[in-house]
């Protein structure tokens, strides 16, 4: 059977459009955003654009200087950590859950994402961090837990935005399978400590990675001027 139509908005569409970009690193972090120049770009009134600037700005992707300029959001060493640091409290919970329950609740989706991530191995960057994310989001999703769910994919842009600015800096960097191996592992046979110990020690590992990465940028003065 055929799905129904997806009908949006224009300001929906809008903010579709907007969100790719800035998420994608069209617009850098930090970049100013002006609400004629996007009018051009997107092609829509200006009004259309305002709307899509709020819904980003309550994404917390873009933000809001009252009576001034709209900025794409910063990235700084505080946001590395904190969406990190975020993402690790949602996927512990997660491992832990489907670890104590995994006899019920399935791995299916889980042994699907992670091979998935062998075949995206020497894909391009959206390949790669689409399996990648899709990982994460394919353990979170088989625990059932729908506000879980739900709280985790709120965070996804974010993640996104993190994952291809790292991307673009340092391409395939890390090996899809073997970096997630011991996580997979600990999934599918470890205790759920053992489990919410992986999802802990592989996040703790890409802080680190991410954070080293940026103050060597900003070392090189590669980086916004208020990043730092």
């Amino acid at each position: 059977m055929r799905q129904p139509i997806e009908r949006k908005s224009l300001q929906d569409q809008a903010a579709d459009w907007l969100r790719s970009a800035v998420v994608r690193g069209d617009f850098a972090p930090g970049e100013v955003l002006t609400e004629q120049a996007l009018t051009e770009r997107i092609g829509t009134g200006r009004g259309t654009v305002r709307s899509a600037l709020f819904a980003l700005e309550a994404q917390e992707l873009v933000t809001r200087t009252p009576y001034s300029s709209w900025r794409v959001a910063v990235l700084d060493a505080q946001t590395i950590r904190e969406i990190y640091t975020l993402r690790s409290a949602y996927e512990e919970l997660a491992a832990r859950l489907l670890a104590t329950g995994r006899e019920s609740l399935g791995t299916a989706a889980v042994e699907a994402a992670f091979a998935h991530l062998d075949a995206a191995e020497g894909g391009d960057s959206d390949t790669r961090v689409a399996a990648d994310l899709g990982f994460h989001a394919s353990f979170v999703r088989q625990t059932g837990h729908r506000l879980l769910i739900r709280r985790h994919g709120q965070l996804a842009d974010k993640m996104e935005w993190l994952y291809r600015w790292s991307e673009s800096h340092w391409p395939c960097r890390n090996p899809l399978v073997a970096e997630h191996r011991p996580l997979f592992d600990a999934l599918m046979t470890g205790t759920p400590e053992a489990a919410e110990r992986a999802v802990r020690d592989h996040i703790d590992y890409s802080i680190a990675q991410d954070l080293a990465g940026f103050h060597s940028l900003a070392q090189d003065g590669l980086t916004h001027p208020e990043d730092t």
